[in-house]
């Protein structure tokens, strides 16, 4: 049975994180896991990264209990299974959705040790570096993030930046079920530029921008036409436009409730592990951000 692994450090950051993970788990009929993740320079009271010998898992399970009420409630909280462990956050927190065979993994943009003007924090920026499976990162805002539910002024929105990439063809895939579960529309993306020309500068280059702007529509049409898209309430919307790609995925995304992006697109370097597309989209989101490897 699959699980979400939801990263929680007392803030309100990862409070919000953990009402996404668990209003997301009664769509996917999935059991939570809350876990905390604790070293002796990090632990809930040393915010000033002080060594804490004396700290110990007890303390650890008392202020993750105590997270999990504030965020949910008492009575939601029972619902939420709590672990410790002890380790560096972001790999410990991996590590737990592997062991567990978990579906999903969700964060907080920040958490408590990060620096007030940072968009996103170090344990985030790991995990979207190194997780194996679709990761959730809930952006620092001082209003509430919605949860995964229909909204009452209208049908739920999910964005989907498309490159062709593998990265990106489970993005569709995850966001197409997505939409079949929250009955959202699924906006579909993808941005087109002109190609880098090499040539005497004050030379004209004559660029066929309509026959570009085909590509990249029937690149768009592909990836959709083969795709599963029964479900939905409608069928997928297609955004082809020129500009850069990360721009125009946040100009779609506003007001949406959700961002799907793959890791890492085609014009990434081989070496890299996540995309400067995806890099930029999670940073400045308003709403959450789902990204999926291509795994």
């Amino acid at each position: 049975m699959g699980r979400i692994i939801v990263g929680i450090d007392g803030s309100r950051n990862s409070a919000a994180a953990l009402r996404w993970a668990v209003a997301e788990g009664r769509l996917r009929d999935l059991p939570v896991t809350a876990v905390y993740v604790w070293g002796y320079y990090d632990p809930p009271t040393a915010t000033d990264g002080a060594f804490e010998p004396a700290y110990s898992d007890d303390e650890a399970e008392g202020a993750l209990r105590r997270a999990v009420a504030d965020a949910l409630g008492d009575e939601a909280a029972q619902g939420v299974e709590r672990r410790v462990v002890f380790g560096q956050a972001s790999r410990a927190l991996l590590d737990t959705a592997a062991d567990a065979g978990a579906d999903l993994v969700v964060v907080g943009a920040r958490g408590v040790g990060g620096f007030r003007g940072l968009l996103l924090g170090s344990v985030a920026q790991q995990c979207l570096h190194h997780t194996d499976r679709p990761l959730v990162v809930v952006p620092a805002r001082d209003d509430e993030v919605a949860e995964p539910a229909t909204r009452p002024e209208g049908t739920p929105r999910i964005v989907v930046g498309v490159d062709g990439s593998t990265a990106s063809r489970w993005a569709l895939e995850w966001a197409l079920e997505e939409g079949r579960l929250r009955q959202a529309t699924v906006e579909v993306v993808h941005a087109w530029n002109l190609p880098p020309v090499v040539g005497h500068p004050l030379a004209p280059v004559p660029v066929d921008t309509a026959a570009l702007e085909e590509e990249a529509t029937r690149l768009v049409d592909q990836m959709v036409d083969g795709a599963d898209t029964r479900g939905l309430p409608r069928p997928p919307e297609r955004i082809v436009a020129m500009g850069h790609p990360a721009r125009l995925v946040l100009d779609v995304a506003k007001g949406a409730d959700l961002v799907a992006l793959g890791t890492r697109g085609l014009g990434g370097f081989a070496g890299l592990l996540l995309g400067s597309v995806t890099q930029h989209v999670v940073n400045h989101a308003d709403c959450p951000v789902v990204v999926v490897p291509a795994t």
